[in-house]
């Protein structure tokens, strides 16, 4: 809902149809975590989601999926001792 518009908490629980306490414990650990921004209206917070935060966590996956694999079914369990891809010295 966020990523349409921005709510404030109040607007969140009635559309989520959760108490605002809920809805202010889950945006706390959100903006904590640089998910979600706020921006002060009066006497009501307003959250959206911070767009920026989300394109540099999917860059950061999309150059996760791109660290080449190593094939560890070479490996056989028994000898994991000298195995040249688990380097396991005995």
């Amino acid at each position: 809902m966020l990523l349409v518009r921005d709510y404030c908490v109040g607007g969140l629980a009635r559309k989520l149809m959760i108490s605002e306490a809920a809805v202010s414990q889950h945006l706390k650990i959100l903006k904590e975590a640089g998910i979600v921004t706020g921006t002060k209206r009066g006497y009501f917070m307003h959250y959206r989601v911070n767009r920026d935060f989300l394109q540099e966590m999917a860059q950061g996956l999309l150059d996760l999926s791109n660290i080449p694999q190593i094939n560890s079914s070479l490996c056989h369990s028994l000898a994991k001792e000298g195995c040249l891809l688990c380097k396991v010295d005995p």
